[in-house]
Order: structure tokens, then C-alpha cells, then sequence
């Protein structure tokens, strides 16, 4: 019950018992009213009636029948009416002694012996003188004397019998008034109270009159400024009864729906705005609320459904209904509000989304072709000249084949460039770190740029501001990069000048244990104008084009730094003075690190593999004789496969140490080739089968490794890289690793520290362990598949962190089918994922092993 249906009836409480007071007051003045009035009637009773008259009259009636008996004695003559008068005066004061006797009026007098006793003695001599009285008048007259004396005796008996009916009467008369006045007394006090209690109850009225008149003043307005928001409201809203029929229609329903509200008004809400499709579910809900039963839209808050207006045009809308009471019926409130222009927009922005994903998709697809098929000419260009370099030259000739080995390395750079942008963008520029020395970093730039410096007329040299702390945990490659876009920018806008570069600690970094260290590139070229500082950094941009091309420029390399300075956790900036110089900066933070002595910091010790029964898959004739002689010249035997198809049978028939295989392929193409050499069973379906495509982007790398592939090798092919690759797959646990050019549990050693490194190392390997004994053991169709997603989610990760992406590609599959609730496939999963994670497990050092 709400607080004013509370409210109503506490005060119909307070009027039915002020009533119920009023009326018992009303009821005891009346009453007490016909008290006083019988009183004051009896008060006005004839003389006749009166009692004490006739006690009164006793004693007279007395005396007038002894006065006619002494005058009947001394006349001595009955003839002359004498004994007549006697009888008379008997007949009166026998009747006034009966009437004493017999009447109910004298009834509580007779009971006091006072008037008995006396009445007694005068009926006895009343009833004894009636035979004298009744006889002839001779008789009478003889006994006259005798009627005298009796009567005098009895008259002392009248005279009490008067007196005391009169001092009772008197005495009952007196209580009567007092009687009367004490019921005057309680009428005047019950009035009065009656009067008060009536004034209070007015006064009470007319408050409650007050209130009830501000409330209803208060009600109008409130009903003024409803209807002023219901008539100025852009949601149309609209009240139905129980039954569904419409009450109220307010001016932006009409907009909406097309109908006048006398139109809507009586009408049924489903045959007035819902589409016929929909008007069974709407009789449903209806026949569901009226029976009390579950309400799938009212009190839910905002629902989208279809709509239709007067024309019979179905359209969208946003639909809130909500219940109340009106007195004892239940209404419904719509607000509706007409989203068609809302889901047009959105559906606006759905096809613009598609087609931005689509260009993006584009985008990722022409970086994909541009890569192959830039890479796949230049690795035969490249992988040539490396072989004519082995071959016998003339001097000049050396010198032709330097020149084009240097401007294909230049044509791979903007390559390598723009995919690195791709991976920046697909979120997927790795930074690898591992101890690096900043003095050899930047001597190596500084002797590999003199000669393009001085061929500008300028001087270039590094130096530290401050303490030297050369020794840190870096990716040395990305650092590499960096500075080198810098300084050739610098030296590319800088001509007879000097070009500085400065590295400084500046202050401790946000993390534990590391440092900002702040690198300054600062030339005393052209400068750069205010209105470009903001742009400089942007990709394709440069500050005039003309320079542009005559340098060679794309544009790319600053917009390079930025993205990966940012990917290093840092910034970068520049500082201008048109005219005077500038001052590219960049802020990393490093933490210091110890170096192996016997490790280059910089390029890890590649070891020169055994000879190799290795099957190169590959359809380009010119790249597959440059893979050729490569390999036959570090000693390997090669059996070649011009597409995947032939590989694969290659692969049935004979076991090889390692396979070298392409992606795009006629006939049968790289990854459908790897799948099946691994599911056939073949006697090379366990070996390593490295990835050789000209396609680096991030997306593409995924896709070589969830088909099987052990490692990757870009295009154009360097003898080194492959040596590497060669020499990755083939080493201990090759058989789960899938790297680039990076030796990824070297580099988190170098990164964490050898401590903190081999504890994670060990706790990893123990959870592992745990894990997969635990998934071991479950029973695939009675296991809680969100549990064991859970679980392998977050080893997963574990795994990826330690490089283990076979085993990490396992566990996500198993997670995927937990997902999917595929029993079955989980079943199959969990059955192999004890093997791969024993390889896993034989591919990391032991805890501790390694000491550093």
C-alpha cells in the first residue's frame, strides 16, 4: 500500500470516529432532551391530578363528613336533609380515602407505614360505618352519636395520614427537581461539549478544507504541467487500460503514428500501431498480464521493436512500458520514440565500417602481393649477385656487383620499411631484449655514415653528456634503426655542417631498475619550420619533395622511428631553428644489463650445421637455384620440388633432414602441402619444415606456423639467414621452435636477469606439469568444459612467454574447442597434448643449467 492510499484511509478513519462522537453526543442531548421535557410536563400536570391536592383534600373531606354529622345530631330531624348531607359527605371522603387506597399514583406511598398504618385505621372505620350509612334514615339517625365518636377517633389517624402523604410527596417533589436540574445541568455540559466538539470538528474541516484545496490546486497544476510535457514530449506517449484500449494519445504519438487523439482514443493498441505479424505475440502479452502472469516487456526498460503508423508504414521504434494504478485499474504507460532516421544511420555507419574493413583488408592484401612480389625478383637479384660475388671477377666488374648488392639492399630497406608499418598497425612489432653495448652501437653508425657524411662535406661523431652507462638491455636491431633514420635524415638536410650525436641519462624510468636514456641526433642543417613540427614525423611526409627525390627519400623513416621508439616503451621529438639546425631527440627507457664477454651483444654466433638431406619445395625456377647453390655450396645435398604436390610425394617416399618450403605455389600450395605431409605419417612428417616466402607480414607468419611449419625464412633469402634457420631447426628441441632471427629464451634471460629468469622458468615448468596431468586425467564428456578452457588460456600464455609456441598453438586449440563445446575434438586434443609438451619441456634449459 502506497503512503497516500495510507494517507486516505487514516483520515477516513478520523471522519468516521468524529462521527461516530458527533452522533452519540447528538443521541444523549436527545435523550436527556425528553427527560427534562418529561419533567416540566409532569411539573405542569391539572390540580386535579395533583396528589398533594388530594392528600390535602382527605383531611378537608374529613372534616366536611364530621361537620355534617354533628349537624345531623343536634338538628333531630332526619326530614330536613340532614342525613342526606352525612351520606354525601361519606360518599367524598370514602372516595378520597379509595382513591388513596387503590391508586397507583399512591402506590410508593403506601408502602411507608406512616401513611399505611393511618390508611388502615381509616378504611376499617370507612368499611365499618358503610352498613349505618347504607340503612333507613330512622337507623341512621339513632346512630349518629356513634357515627360521631367513630369519626373522631379517626381523626388523628386523617391528620397523620395527610401530613405524611403530603411531607412525601413534598420530599419525592424536591428530588424531582433536583432530578430535573441535574439532567438541565448534564444537557448544558453535553451541549456545550456538543458545541465544542463541533467547532473543533469545523475547525478541523476547514483545515483539511485548506489543504484539500492546495492539494487540488496543487493537483491542477501538476496536471497543467503534465499534459504540458506530454503535449511538448518528442517520445510519443500513450496510457491503455488492463483491456489494451488506448486512453490517452499525446500531440508526438499523433506525429509518430498519424492519428488524431480522438482517433486513438477507445481504439485497442494492438489493431492501432502493431504490425499484423506481430499482433498474436501482442494478444498474448496482453491475456499474459491480465491473468497475472510473467510481463516480458512492461517494467523491462527500452526494447527495439517494429511499429505502424496510420498509413500502414511499419517502421522501427524504441519502446518503455511501464504499469500503474488509476483508483482500482491498472494502466499502462508507452513511451515510444521512432528511431527509423537512428537505425538508418547506423546502418550508414555499419557500411561505412565494412567498407573501411574492406579497404583495410585491401590494404593487408596488396601488402601481401606488393611483398611477394617485390621480394621474389629481388631474392634472385640478391641470391645472384651473392653467388657472383663467389665467382672469379674482374675488378671492375667486383664494382658493378657491389654497386647493384647495395641498391638491392637499398629497394629491401623501403620494402622492410612499409612492412614494418604493417606490423606496427597489426599490433604485432616484436621488440626483442637482450644486453647490448651503446658505445659499439653508435660507433658502428658513426663509421657505417661517415662516408655518406662526408660526401655532403659534413663531420659526424657521438659522445655522452654526463656518467657512461653503455651497458643495457636493449633490442638492439629497432635501436639500430632508430638512430640510423636520424642521422641519415640529418645528414640529408645538412650539407658542409656537423652532425652530433649525444646520449645522456637523464632520469630513473617509471619501472624498477630502469633509466631514461635520452639520445640527441643534433645537425646544423637547414632547420625545419614551425609548421612542420607537428607533421615531421608523419608517414610520407618530407619537408620539400624536390629534396625528397633527389635523396631518395620515401618519407617513411621518421614516421619508422616514432612507431618504434613507442614500441620501446619511449618518445621522440625534434627541436628546430629554420636556418640554424635541429634536435631530433629520443627518450627510451633501458635497464642496465651485464654483457657476456663471449657473446657478441649485437649478433648472436650462428654455428655452421652438418651437412643436410634438405627437399626444397619452391616453383620459381630463378629463386629455386639461388636456395640451390646455396646450399650446395655449405655442403648440403638438395632434392628440389617445383610445387606442393610434388613435395608431398617427395616427402612419403623419403625421409630429409629439413624441408624448405614455399607459399604460393601452383598446384598445391605451402601450407595445405605442410598439412599433409604432417598428417600423413610419412617419414618426414615429424622433421622441420622451414617457411620460405617473400610475404613477412604478422598475419601471414601466424598462418605458416598454425599449419605446421617449424621456422621462417624472408625473401630474398641472405646466406646468413638461412645458415641461422637451418642451424635453429636442426639444434636440440628444434622441433617447437619457430623463431625469425631472434633466440627468444636468450633474450628474456638477458631481459629478467638469470634469477628471475630460471624462477619463472621453474614455476612455469611446474605448472605445466600440473596442468596438463591434470587435463590428462578428466573424461572428456563428464569435464567442465569452461574449466579446462579457463586452464589452458591461461597457460597459454605462460607458454607463449617462453617461446613454447607449439605447445601454446595446443593449448589454444583445446581452448577453442572448450568453447565450442566440441567434446569430441577436445577428447582428441588432450589425448597428444602430453607429447608436445614433453618436446616443449626438452626445448627450454633446465632450471638453473645456465649460468650467467
Amino acid at each position: 500500500m502506497s503512503d497516500t492510499d495510507t494517507q486516505v484511509l487514516r483520515r477516513r478513519w478520523v471522519f468516521g470516529l468524529i462521527g461516530f462522537g458527533v452522533l452519540l453526543g447528538l443521541v444523549a442531548v436527545a435523550w436527556l432532551s425528553a427527560q427534562v421535557f418529561t419533567d416540566f410536563n409532569d411539573r405542569r400536570a391539572a390540580p386535579s391530578d395533583n396528589v398533594q391536592w388530594t392528600l390535602s383534600q382527605v383531611e378537608v373531606d374529613y372534616l366536611s363528613y364530621l361537620n355534617a354529622l354533628e349537624t345531623a345530631s343536634a338538628a333531630q330531624d332526619a326530614q330536613n336533609g340532614t342525613l342526606d348531607l352525612v351520606r354525601r359527605r361519606f360518599d367524598l371522603f370514602y372516595s378520597r380515602v379509595d382513591t388513596l387506597a387503590q391508586s397507583r399514583v399512591f402506590q410508593p406511598l403506601r408502602q411507608d407505614d406512616r401513611f399505611r398504618l393511618p390508611l388502615e385505621r381509616v378504611t376499617q372505620h370507612l368499611n365499618a360505618a358503610i352498613p349505618l350509612i347504607d340503612a333507613p334514615d330512622a337507623e341512621l339517625s339513632e346512630k349518629l352519636d356513634d357515627l360521631k365518636r367513630a369519626a373522631l377517633e379517626i381523626g388523628p389517624h386523617v391528620r397523620t395520614l395527610a401530613v405524611s402523604g403530603i411531607s412525601y410527596f413534598a420530599t419525592e417533589s424536591d428530588q424531582q427537581r433536583i432530578q430535573t436540574a441535574a439532567n438541565l445541568l448534564r444537557l448544558a455540559i453535553l451541549s456545550g461539549a456538543l458545541l465544542l466538539t463541533l467547532g473543533a470538528v469545523s475547525a478541523y474541516l476547514l483545515v483539511v478544507n485548506r489543504r484539500a484545496t492546495r492539494r487540488g490546486r496543487a493537483l491542477r497544476q501538476a496536471n497543467e504541467r503534465m499534459n504540458t510535457i506530454l503535449s511538448t514530449s518528442l517520445d510519443g506517449v500513450i496510457v491503455v487500460d488492463a483491456k489494451g484500449d488506448v486512453i490517452e494519445f499525446n500531440p508526438a504519438a499523433e506525429a509518430i503514428f498519424g492519428y488524431t487523439a480522438d482517433q486513438a482514443r477507445g481504439r485497442s493498441i494492438g489493431d492501432l500501431i502493431v504490425p499484423p505479424h506481430l499482433r498474436e505475440a501482442h494478444r498474448a502479452g496482453m491475456v499474459r498480464m491480465q491473468s497475472g502472469g510473467e510481463r516480458h516487456v512492461v517494467g523491462k526498460g527500452r526494447v527495439q521493436l517494429e511499429a505502424m503508423r496510420a498509413d500502414g508504414e511499419q517502421f522501427p521504434v524504441e519502446l518503455a512500458l511501464q504499469s500503474a494504478r488509476a483508483g482500482d485499474q491498472e494502466i499502462v504507460i508507452g513511451f515510444v520514440r521512432d528511431i527509423s532516421q537512428q537505425v538508418a544511420a547506423q546502418q550508414e555507419l555499419i557500411h561505412a565500417r565494412d567498407q573501411a574493413l574492406a579497404g583495410e583488408k585491401a590494404k593487408a592484401e596488396f601488402l601481401t602481393v606488393m611483398s611477394h612480389e617485390i621480394r621474389t625478383p629481388l631474392n634472385g637479384l640478391l641470391g645472384n649477385l651473392t653467388l657472383l660475388k663467389n665467382t672469379r671477377t674482374t675488378r671492375e666488374q667486383a664494382r658493378f656487383v657491389e654497386n647493384m648488392e647495395i641498391s638491392g639492399h637499398i629497394l629491401l630497406s623501403h620494402v622492410d620499411t612499409v612492412l614494418d608499418i604493417a606490423r606496427f598497425e597489426a599490433g604485432k612489432l616484436s621488440v626483442a631484449l637482450q644486453p647490448s653495448n651503446l658505445n659499439d652501437i653508435l660507433q658502428e653508425i658513426v663509421d657505417g655514415q661517415s662516408g655518406n657524411a662526408a660526401s655532403r662535406g659534413n663531420s659526424i661523431s657521438w659522445q655522452w653528456v654526463g656518467e657512461a652507462r653503455p651497458c643495457v638491455a636493449a633490442d638492439a636491431q629497432r635501436l639500430r634503426q632508430i638512430l640510423l633514420n636520424l642521422v641519415g635524415n640529418a645528414i640529408k638536410f645538412t650539407e658542409n655542417g656537423r652532425i652530433s650525436i649525444e646520449v645522456e641519462v637523464t632520469e630513473p624510468g617509471a619501472s624498477a631498475g630502469a633509466n631514461i636514456f635520452e639520445f640527441r641526433i643534433i645537425d646544423t642543417g637547414i632547420g625545419i619550420g614551425p609548421d612542420e613540427v607537428d607533421v615531421i614525423f608523419d608517414d610520407f611526409h618530407t619537408s620539400d619533395p624536390s629534396i625528397g627525390r633527389a635523396t631518395g627519400g620515401t618519407g617513411l623513416g621518421l614516421g619508422i622511428a616514432r612507431r618504434f621508439a613507442e614500441a620501446m616503451g619511449g618518445e621522440i621529438g625534434v627541436e628546430s631553428t629554420p636556418g640554424e639546425g635541429s634536435v631530433f631527440w629520443v627518450r627510451l627507457p633501458l635497464q642496465d644489463a651485464e654483457l657476456d664477454a663471449n657473446v657478441d651483444s649485437d649478433q648472436p654466433e650462428v654455428q655452421h650445421a652438418q651437412p643436410l638431406d634438405v627437399l626444397v619445395v619452391e616453383d620459381n625456377e630463378i629463386n629455386r637455384e639461388v636456395i640451390c647453390n646455396m646450399l650446395k655450396l655449405e655442403g648440403h645435398r638438395v632434392t628440389v620440388a617445383e610445387n606442393g604436390q610434388l613435395g608431398v610425394d617427395a616427402a612419403a617416399a623419403h625421409r630429409f633432414d629439413v624441408i624448405l618450403m614455399d607459399i604460393s605455389m601452383p598446384v598445391m600450395d605451402g601450407p595445405t602441402a605442410t598439412r599433409q605431409i604432417r598428417s600423413g605419417g610419412g617419414p618426414s612428417a615429424e622433421i622441420p619444415i622451414i617457411a620460405v616466402s617473400a610475404n613477412v607480414l604478422p598475419d601471414a607468419v601466424d598462418a605458416f606456423r598454425a599449419a605446421g611449419m617449424t621456422a621462417f625464412v624472408g625473401k630474398p633469402i641472405a646466406l646468413d639467414a638461412l645458415r641461422k634457420a637451418l642451424s635453429v631447426v636442426t639444434g636440440p628441441g628444434a622441433s617447437t621452435r619457430f623463431e625469425d632471427e631472434t633466440d627468444h629464451i636468450g633474450d628474456l634471460r638477458a631481459s629478467l636477469g638469470a634469477d628471475v629468469f630460471y624462477r619463472l622458468l621453474g614455476k612455469y615448468l611446474s605448472e605445466g606439469d600440473a596442468v596438463v596431468a591434470q587435463l590428462a586425467q578428466l573424461e572428456a564428456g563428464e569435464a567442465d568444459l569452461d574449466q579446462v578452457a579457463q586452464e589452458c588460456h591461461k597457460l597459454a600464455g605462460s607458454a607463449a612467454t617462453f617461446g613454447a609456441m607449439g605447445f601454446r598453438d595446443a593449448l589454444i586449440a583445446i581452448e577453442m574447442a572448450a568453447k565450442s563445446a566440441d567434446r569430441q575434438q577436445v577428447a582428441h586434443l588432450l589425448k597428444g597434448l602430453p607429447e608436445v609438451w614433453e618436446r616443449a619441456k626438452a626445448a627450454l634449459p633446465a632450471p638453473g643449467a645456465i649460468k650467467g
